[in-house]
């Protein structure tokens, strides 16, 4: 399972690496400023989850990362006045990187003999916090504030994880979980899904 999971995590990088490129082109970012942008997006909430471990960030030993958020830049410059024509497949690709982030983030805290809000800190930043620092750096609200189902899967992802992690056969059920969590995603962005906000609080 883990070759597949590295699989899936360059997958998942570079589609977060490509959203971070797309935002900063469309703030008329510079180069450097497209470059830092993709880098937040696709690692900064492993760089956080690594600094919270005390580890140095896992891309200083493996340059393949750096290559892939690299390849995400050229790439989304290539095809940037085209890009919303093909954002359906990179929605897709993105929220598999947001399913395997929870993921490896939940793995992480369950190695570290983290508790349940371990984990699900661990989930919720891996995935999330890199979109995070790269609205704070744009001077924007983080979109996962109030106008996306995003971190809210993630949340459900490290919880549901938790859940099943005594349970047998737990590469089945691993999984599974990571199959539903990818699919409820999918079908929140296909019916525009949010969570509830307070209007009426708003307008009395």
């Amino acid at each position: 399972m883990e070759r597949e999971i590295l699989l899936l995590d360059f997958v998942g990088t570079f589609a977060f690496a490509c959203y971070g490129s797309y935002f900063a082109i469309k703030k008329n970012f510079d180069f450097f400023g497209i470059l830092a942008c993709a880098f937040f997006t696709a690692l900064g909430g492993g760089t956080v989850r690594e600094m919270l471990l005390n580890n140095l960030p896992f891309y200083l030993f493996d340059n393949r990362y750096i290559y892939i958020v690299l390849i995400g830049v050229f790439f989304t410059i290539l095809i940037f006045k085209r890009f919303e024509k093909i954002k359906k497949l990179f929605i897709f690709l993105d929220s598999i990187g947001l399913i395997v982030f929870s993921y490896i983030g939940y793995n992480a805290a369950i190695e570290a003999g983290l508790g349940l809000l371990g984990v699900l800190l661990f989930s919720v930043t891996t995935a999330v916090g890199g979109g995070i620092i790269r609205d704070v750096v744009m001077n924007e609200t983080p979109e996962i504030m109030h106008s996306n189902f995003y971190a809210t899967i993630a949340i459900l992802t490290g919880l549901c994880l938790w859940l099943i992690k005594d349970l047998p056969h737990s590469f089945i059920t691993i999984n599974i979980t990571l199959l539903l969590m990818l699919i409820i995603r999918l079908v929140a962005v296909k019916r525009n899904i949010r969570l509830w906000k307070p209007y009426k609080l708003l307008k009395s």
